[in-house]
């Protein structure tokens, strides 16, 4: 029995660092590490850097373990921006689809969800999501916001697709 245990806890660990999945909680103080960390990545105009992209890599998951209540203090944008940048990275747009759910910020998990189904990296999840948002008026308002000019034929993409999509 102790072997079994032992096996299976082994395989968790193996699991967990290949995937890259934090196994700890974020804590008070990674999230004001990471505020600062951000405000001070590099620029181009409105978007950050691709080496700011690649520095930013390993803090995706505090990225996500942020609440409104976090950020309050900040504009939304720059968190927006870098998650725009994760999303053009095969790596970090992946986790962002397998870690979905652990987005805690609605706006973040909004534009997280509508970016990835554009791109084509999709879930029922992501799907049942922005249908979900489609039911809201507010949020409706900002998905349109975000999706601009080709909002309408985003919504009816989203509609029309099938939710059983992996």
């Amino acid at each position: 029995m102790k072997q079994i245990v032992f096996l299976v806890f082994a395989i968790l660990i193996i699991v967990t660092n290949a995937t890259g999945q934090k196994t700890k909680d974020v804590s008070i103080a990674d999230k004001k590490k990471f505020l600062k960390f951000l405000q001070a990545l590099p620029t181009d105009g409105e978007f950050f850097t691709d080496d700011a992209v690649l520095k930013a890599r390993p803090y995706i998951h505090i990225l996500f373990a942020l609440t409104e209540e976090d950020i309050a203090a900040f504009d939304i944008y720059p968190f927006v921006a870098l998650s725009r940048g994760f999303c053009d990275v095969k790596e970090t747009r992946e986790y962002g689809l397998s870690h979905f759910d652990t987005i805690r910020h609605p706006v973040l998990k909004l534009f997280w969800a509508a970016v990835l189904f554009d791109l084509e990296a999709t879930s029922a999840e992501i799907i049942k999501y922005l249908r979900d948002a489609l039911d809201s008026k507010e949020q409706t308002k900002l998905l349109s916001q975000m999706v601009g000019p080709e909002y309408e034929a985003f919504r009816k993409r989203v509609l029309a697709n099938p939710t059983n999509r992996k």
